[in-house]
């Protein structure tokens, strides 16, 4: 599958946004004024039943919304931010206000799977919700709360991935601020968020080296109190982008870690400051593998911040057994497309059956090179019975015609 890099430059950031993945929504009051703004970037990801097999729909928060079911609020009720697509699904988000600041409480996705053209062929077709805790933290009345990192939130069985935020809630007079408060993300890594006006800059990443190896990190996704899914590696980026440049990045081996696991298909989520990866596993003839990878980072290309996101739902890697683990000390290079590789160093996963807590007997990824040997061993054998039986012909032959010469 091909990747996107979708462009951010610092004179056209909020047209860029609006254009490409970024969708603005306005909610008014009765004297119609806004009261609610939101410039915001989501993909889901949805694991849905389908004829026999567990399948996943990934798609975007389109363009066209419908804020039926908002409302600004009032004595008895919270403000509501209702975003409305499609058929039947929506994205939903409540505000509320305390000592002079306001933030983002539930985040509520509801998603129809009778429709069709998002979840083809699945089984039970009904709307489903799911409510978590919103990633906003608090900022001040009359400000913007921004935040240009990339966040996902898992919550089975569903992954959503956000970017590019931006909302004021209890925006006064209709007027949205110029005041910016920016999310703990983009202040660690020293990005300016974005804003609403066109004026503003944008604080570029900066280019770092060639880094070192990754360290290994140890990620565990825990079904209740149970761990279900089990994860040691360590990760690096190899991305050609569109300026023919290669960037190696490592991923961060405190990243956070999160996703669900299935009878027959576990994801496991990292989220690091600039970058987020999926690892979906799938289960066939009692078989576990990674099937599909997905890759959303942020880049600088020539001199624009750039959305870099990437994905392949095709392959077949890290195989072994349901009941064992998968284990590989050697450094690897997963080929995600021409554009990504993922270049990975003592592996060790199990996405299913965990039992007491710890990986179980692990398949290593060197196991099929005992045969290397006695092929090669073979081989050997082989050319050198042949090197022998020339030599022999040839010194009879020899020993023939000095017998003619002396008669």
């Amino acid at each position: 599958m091909p990747c996107s890099v979708v462009f951010r430059s610092a004179a056209l950031l909020v047209a860029a946004l609006s254009l490409i993945q970024a969708v603005k929504i306005e909610v008014h009051g009765k004297d119609n004024k806004t009261c609610i703004y939101a410039i915001l970037s989501v993909n889901f990801t949805v694991i849905y039943e389908g004829n026999g097999t567990m399948e996943n729909a990934t798609f975007r928060l389109p363009d066209s919304l419908s804020t039926n079911g908002s409302t600004c609020g009032g004595n008895n009720s919270a403000p509501l931010l209702n975003m409305g697509f499609g058929t039947g699904h929506s994205l939903s988000l409540n505000f509320s206000r305390t000592d002079g600041k306001f933030s983002g409480d539930v985040l509520t996705f509801t998603y129809n799977t009778s429709d069709a053209k998002l979840f083809p062929g699945a089984k039970n077709q009904s709307v489903k919700h799911v409510a978590v805790n919103s990633l906003m933290e608090s900022v001040p009345l009359n400000t913007i709360y921004t935040c240009r990192s990339v966040k996902a939130i898992a919550s089975e069985p569903v992954v959503m991935v956000f970017w590019h935020v931006g909302i004021q809630a209890f925006v006064e007079n209709g007027t949205i601020s110029k005041n910016e408060s920016f999310c703990k993300a983009d202040v660690s890594t020293t990005v300016a968020p974005i804003t609403t006006q066109t004026t503003s800059t944008v604080v570029p990443i900066p280019t770092k080296p060639s880094p070192d190896l990754p360290a290994v990190g140890n990620y565990t996704i825990k079904n209740g109190s149970d761990p279900c899914l089990l994860a040691n590696m360590g990760l690096q980026l190899n991305i050609t982008n569109t300026d023919n440049q290669t960037r190696v990045i490592n991923i961060n081996s405190n990243s956070t870690a999160s996703g669900h696991c299935g009878d027959k298909h576990s994801v496991l989520l990292l989220e690091d400051t600039d970058a987020t990866i999926q690892f979906h596993f799938f289960v066939e003839q009692a078989k576990f593998f990674l099937k599909e990878v997905k890759v959303s980072i942020r880049l600088l290309v020539n001199g624009s911040t750039t959305t870099f996101n990437c994905s392949n739902g095709n392959l077949k890697y890290w195989q072994a057994f349901v009941g064992s683990s998968y284990m590989c000390r050697n450094e690897q290079q997963l080929v995600v497309t021409d554009q990504l590789a993922i270049n990975t160093f003592n592996v060790w996963v199990q996405p299913f059956e965990i039992k007491n807590g710890t990986f179980s007997r692990a398949e290593d990824c060197k196991a099929n090179d005992h045969y290397i040997v006695p092929i090669a061993v073979g081989a050997a054998l082989g050319a050198l019975i042949l090197i022998v039986l020339v030599i022999y012909i040839i010194g009879r032959r020899q020993n023939r015609s000095h017998g003619y010469e002396h008669f």
